[in-house]
């Protein structure tokens, strides 16, 4: 019996999972400096844009330097109302994008219309990904101005609704460029503790001491230890997430 060849996927792309892509977004946004709580809304934000064919995860890789500057800050509201301005402050488009979608759906359930400008906000084109956020809040948001108006009204006649980009993702994966998916996976990495003998023989939050070495992972085997012996090893231990 013959054999046949296996077809091969070209070299220059992988197929990622939506459970792939969302652990090394997650990942990368942690390594750029954002708020630990704002990870998750600007990881999904991220993946669905990237769905959608924003290339947003070129975007995410391309400016880690400008989002990493700008990665703690805040957006400010100047004015109150329907109709409101925000200042992003210079933020990129990816990690305000979580908070402009809750200022609008917010104003649309509070006046029915509204409208949100963004001021100063990096790669605003990408905000065209909150249409589609809007939508499985009930709200129908239009986005015009190059990225920079949103404008805001509750979905009045709701016809069946479309394939939800990740809902795709799920089944079929996602296509990404081989040099971009793994340079995006060597940067998130970053986030990770540090290998070492000791980290390869646990897994789970890592404990610190004071010089930052590692001296047990939070578990079975650390909460085993006599308190006299844990407090000789670390005094304060300090968690690897921070606590």
């Amino acid at each position: 019996m013959t054999s046949t060849p296996l077809t091969r996927k070209p070299t220059s792309s992988v197929n990622v999972s939506l459970r792939e892509c969302r652990l090394v977004t997650g990942r990368a946004l942690r390594t750029l400096g954002v708020p630990r709580g704002a990870v998750p809304a600007a990881r999904d934000t991220t993946v669905v844009a990237q769905a959608l064919g924003l290339d947003a995860l070129r975007r995410l890789y391309d400016d880690a330097d400008a989002l990493r500057a700008t990665a703690a800050l805040r957006s400010h509201r100047r004015t109150d109302g329907p109709d409101t301005v925000v200042d992003a402050r210079g933020r990129h488009a990816l990690v305000a994008a979580p908070d402009l979608l809750d200022l609008a759906v917010a104003l649309t359930h509070r006046h029915v219309k509204a409208r949100v400008t963004v001021t100063d906000v990096a790669r605003p084109e990408l905000l065209d990904v909150l249409p589609v956020q809007a939508a499985e809040f009930g709200v129908a948001l239009a986005v015009s101005g190059g990225g920079l108006v949103l404008d805001c009204a509750p979905i009045q006649d709701p016809a069946p609704a479309p394939e939800f980009p990740l809902d795709h993702v799920l089944r079929h994966g996602l296509d990404v460029s081989a040099d971009l998916w793994w340079s995006l996976f060597h940067l998130g990495n970053e986030a990770l503790t540090p290998d070492s003998d000791l980290s390869r023989q646990h897994t789970g939050r890592s404990v610190f001491d004071e010089s930052g070495r590692i001296v047990g992972e939070v578990g079975e085997d650390w909460a085993a230890k006599p308190a006299g012996q844990a407090q000789t090893q670390a005094q304060d231990p300090i968690l690897s997430d921070g606590r």
